[in-house]
C-alpha cells in the first residue's frame, strides 16, 4: 500500500488533446505513479497543448520536454520515447513540433 505517486502531470482543461493524451498516460501507467490534474501548477495558467510536471517528493516543477521526460521516466511504456528525447536533434523537433511550449520551456 501507500500513495506510490511520483509525479504530478498538470494540463489545460480546457485542451481536448491533453485529455486524451492524459487518459492513455493514465492506461499506459501502470505502476501507478502519474497523478493528473487539470489544477493550476505552482508555475501558473497553462495554455492549450501545455504542461506542466511536478515532482511530488521535491516539488520541483518542469515544462515544455523537460515535463515530457519526467513522465517518460515514470511510465514505462514511454520510457523509449524518454531516450530519444535525450538525443538534441530529436529534442529539437519535437519542442517544434509540439504546439505551446510554455514561453521557451521546450528549448533543449
Amino acid at each position: 500500500g501507500g500513495n506510490v505517486k511520483k509525479i504530478r502531470l498538470y494540463h489545460n482543461q480546457n485542451c481536448s488533446d491533453c485529455a486524451r493524451l492524459a487518459r492513455l498516460t493514465h492506461a499506459l501507467d501502470w505502476l501507478d505513479r502519474v497523478e493528473i490534474s487539470t489544477e493550476v501548477p505552482p508555475t501558473g495558467a497553462l495554455g492549450l497543448g501545455e504542461i506542466a510536471v511536478q515532482e511530488l517528493r521535491s516539488g520541483d516543477v518542469f515544462l515544455g520536454i523537460a515535463a515530457t521526460r519526467a513522465v517518460c521516466r515514470q511510465v514505462p511504456a514511454y520510457f523509449l520515447y524518454g531516450l530519444l528525447l535525450q538525443v538534441p536533434f530529436i529534442a529539437r523537433w519535437a519542442a517544434k513540433n509540439k504546439p505551446g511550449c510554455n514561453g521557451g520551456g521546450c528549448a533543449t
